[in-house]
């Protein structure tokens, strides 16, 4: 019997038994923490939107609290969805309670939250999660809706709607344009809301796992190696930022050039060992946090056959100090301008590749 109501407890689920007249039992129901485990929610944000939408449980209990169905848990899936892709949670609560399942409310949602391209008209921002959340919401007053969207998934800690809603855009945006379009809002948002409340740590750590999963992933499905040159990348000495690193390596793979990631924190000797041993024709050497020698990046030019060294990130100084120091083979550099330096070092000379 107590292994029974333990059971019961666990899983927020009532099956009412049989009555004497041999009817048969009425479909499970589901208990507000059931539902919120279910999806990843909190028990608060399920009732606001019972309250808000309509959204709440339909079924009844004798002497009992009304609970969810398995049609009320269907619809509340199609929200939780869709508002992690964007839509606002009015019209997502509309489309939920149309009954707009799976085959349906993709298409619709697509339609919403599609990224336009440059030059067109941004899509209405949804003000609605500007209104007070609770300290749940990230200050991002000028955001796309699919910022948005991916925002709740943030600050819900879904991890794996983060994942899925990067790897549709990627198809969609490539890596540069998820990068700069999405993620570099998401961080900056985490790390204001950190600055003002001292809060969200957590939220900062999901968010850069799941963009980290999601870029070693693409990385790795990217087209074959073009026998090209290996590029060598690395941050030095205390550098923990190595995020735009890991979105160069991505865009690089995907264009099919042979990346060889050596990561945060890599000692300088380290790096000259690699460099030496792989013979790079590129090395990018990240820097975000300010602090580094341009010395450290001359001793690379002593390496043959000399490489072409790109410092990338607003951690280096001026591109003046850094040709005094390092020469013309170096400069510094963005994302993207690291990316294109790099296809023109290693593919100029293989023609249509």
């Amino acid at each position: 019997m107590a292994a029974a109501e333990a059971h019961h407890d666990n899983a927020g689920v009532e099956n009412p038994p049989e009555d004497v007249q041999g009817e048969p039992p009425t479909a499970p129901t589901l208990t507000v923490a059931a539902v919120a485990r279910r999806l990843g929610v909190a028990p608060a944000t399920l009732r606001t939107w019972a309250r808000r939408y309509g959204l709440g449980p339909s079924a009844h209990t004798a002497g009992a609290h009304r609970r969810y169905s398995a049609e009320d848990l269907a619809r509340l899936v199609v929200m939780r969805r869709l508002t992690h892709e964007g839509v606002s949670p009015s019209d997502a609560a509309r489309m939920a309670l149309a009954g707009e399942a799976a085959g349906a409310a993709p298409a619709r949602a697509g339609r919403v939250i599609d990224l336009v391209p440059n030059g067109a008209a941004e899509p209405a921002v949804d003000h609605e999660l500007s209104r007070s959340g609770g300290g749940r919401v990230l200050p991002l007053p000028d955001a796309t809706p699919a910022v948005r969207g991916l925002a709740r998934a943030a600050m819900a800690l879904d991890s794996g709607a983060l994942t899925e809603a990067f790897q549709r855009y990627l198809s969609r945006l490539g890596v540069v344009g998820v990068w700069e379009k999405l993620m570099v809002p998401l961080l900056r948002g985490v790390g204001e809301r950190w600055a003002s409340t001292g809060e969200g740590v957590e939220v900062e750590h999901l968010l850069s796992e799941s963009i980290l999963g999601v870029l070693h992933s693409h990385a790795a499905r990217g087209r074959d190696h073009r026998r090209t040159a290996p590029v060598l990348l690395a941050c030095l000495d205390n550098e923990q930022h190595g995020l735009p690193l890991h979105v160069v390596a991505a865009a690089l793979a995907e264009r099919g050039v042979d990346v060889r990631m050596l990561g945060t924190r890599t000692p300088l000797t380290a790096l000259e060992a690699a460099a030496r041993r792989c013979g790079p024709a590129v090395v990018i050497v990240w820097a975000t946090v300010p602090g580094l020698s341009v010395d450290a990046l001359s001793r690379l030019r002593g390496i043959r056959p000399s490489p072409l060294v790109l410092a990338g990130g607003p951690g280096w100084p001026a591109g003046g100090a850094l040709g005094r120091h390092v020469g013309a083979l170096s400069r510094q550099v963005t994302v993207q301008q690291a990316i294109d330096a790099t296809l023109t070092a290693v593919l100029s000379d293989r023609p249509g590749l």
